[in-house]
């Protein structure tokens, strides 16, 4: 497998990175503004502004992939939800698509996103929840994987994987698990609403073997949730932190609940987990391991 990593910077893109670099199966092409801290000095990067269509399009033809994972987007808290941005991702992953059925490559994976579902519904099933995004980034996601489809026809395989709720090192820090993190190593009490919200937190590792999974499995088509199927309490989460750091409290109810959050938003993991694939990290043990980056004094 010649596969080619977009977005190789970004949360789950370093994660994709480092796991495909040291899989003797890949050659590992990555691709991204920066190369990923601490990724093998063998593997080959090029830099690049991949909202430049053409541009991408020309490192596909370039490294003659015979797989890609598509991680590269817009994610800059908070305005990546409506940002006109994402209207550029649409147009370079459709000519990433087309340049990739033109040299005849085999397999794309494309980083999608809950966001895609309508979030009514608590629980989201591949072809059964409906795709209705009530973001901009949303229905960008989804129509990108529109026109991979349609690149794919006849040509080559094209699958998403819907990522749920990721959290691990590198992450934005004004999301979640990050804020609460840099709260309690600044001494302060995290501010913190109700948490009684359930979500389907997965460590960024786990994604990203997933990822891989789904650049291996010929034959696996469409929509593949990438979750672990099992909602959490932000409450839950957020008690472990505070007792993982040594804090006397969790800072839960100092502030209200943003207007229109879902109670319940969980990935249905059953054809993710038909892939021989399954979490290895427990929810404590992610959280433990990205407290612990946050609290390396080079990135906080």
């Amino acid at each position: 497998m010649r596969l080619l990593l977009t977005g190789a910077g970004g949360l789950v893109g370093r994660h994709v990175a480092m796991l495909a670099a040291a899989d003797s199966d890949v050659e590992l092409i990555a691709t991204g503004r920066s190369r990923p801290p601490g990724l093998n000095a063998a593997v080959r990067f090029v830099a690049a502004d991949l909202t430049d269509a053409e541009a991408a399009a020309a490192i596909v033809r370039s490294t003659q992939p015979t797989h890609i994972v598509h991680a590269a987007w817009e994610t800059r808290q908070p305005t990546y939800w409506q940002d006109m941005a994402n209207l550029d991702w649409i147009v370079s992953t459709t000519r990433i698509s087309e340049a990739f059925a033109a040299i005849g490559g085999q397999r794309f994976v494309q980083l999608g996103s809950c966001a895609e579902y309508d979030w009514s519904h608590g629980q989201c099933i591949e072809d059964v929840t409906p795709s209705r995004p009530a973001t901009r980034y949303g229905r960008a996601k989804l129509a990108a994987f529109a026109a991979i489809e349609a690149a794919a026809l006849g040509r080559f395989e094209a699958v998403e994987g819907r990522i749920f709720m990721v959290f691990g090192p590198g992450e934005d820090p004004v999301r979640f698990i990050p804020a609460i993190c840099r709260a309690h190593l600044a001494g302060a009490v995290p501010e913190l609403g109700s948490g009684t919200q359930r979500r389907d937190l997965l460590y960024v590792k786990d994604v990203a073997r997933a990822l891989l999974a789904l650049a291996k499995a010929d034959g696996v088509t469409g929509v593949v949730n990438v979750g672990s199927g099992e909602p959490i309490l932000l409450s839950e989460a957020a008690a472990i932190l505070a007792r993982v750091a040594g804090a006397q409290e969790i800072g839960l109810g100092r502030r209200p609940d943003r207007d229109g959050e879902p109670q319940l938003l969980v990935a249905a993991a059953e054809r993710i987990r038909a892939l021989g694939w399954k979490p290895l990290y427990e929810l404590e043990e992610g959280l433990a391991e990205t407290l612990a980056w946050w609290r390396s004094s080079a990135n906080r």
